[in-house]
């Protein structure tokens, strides 16, 4: 299975989620071929919280028609502290229980710097866009990124 993290600074929108898009049943009830949507499980942490399952159903009334439904799971906007508020007010406050301590940061670099020896090259692009064009050379053959703001 696949896992693609798109991540940098400045692109156009902010938003930490996972998209998990389920396999098609084996069978085609609604006879739509390629034009078939996906049943979906959506996680997002940020900016808001929100857990959404979509399942492609039949729409009611004569026919198969498929029709798709969403079941939405959101906090409500403000009812907690923003991330870094929170880590920001606990450094003001000299509380250290949301930071590592010294040596555990360091043991931890002991294990990821060997990993981080054989880097690619950083490639550059535009402010506001999803990333570099070679960021594309990432998917599978009949894969497209996931657009958050969609």
């Amino acid at each position: 299975m696949p896992i693609l993290i798109r991540a940098g600074k400045c692109l156009p929108v902010t938003a930490t989620e996972v998209s998990i898009k389920f396999k098609r049943p084996p069978h085609d009830a609604f006879g739509l071929g390629d034009q078939a949507t996906s049943n979906g499980l959506q996680f997002r942490i940020n900016p808001e919280n929100r857990v959404t399952l979509t399942l492609v159903g039949k729409k009611p009334g004569v026919g198969w028609q498929p029709e798709p439904e969403e079941l939405v799971f959101a906090e409500h906007p403000g009812a907690d502290l923003r991330p870094y508020d929170r880590l920001i007010g606990a450094a003001l406050n000299g509380e250290r229980w949301l930071f590592a301590q010294q040596e555990t940061v360091e043991a931890a670099w002991r294990v990821v710097d060997p990993v981080l020896g054989d880097v690619v090259p950083v490639l550059p692009y535009a402010r506001g866009t999803w990333g570099p064009g070679e960021a594309a050379r990432l998917l599978p053959p009949d894969g497209t990124w996931y657009d958050p703001t969609a």
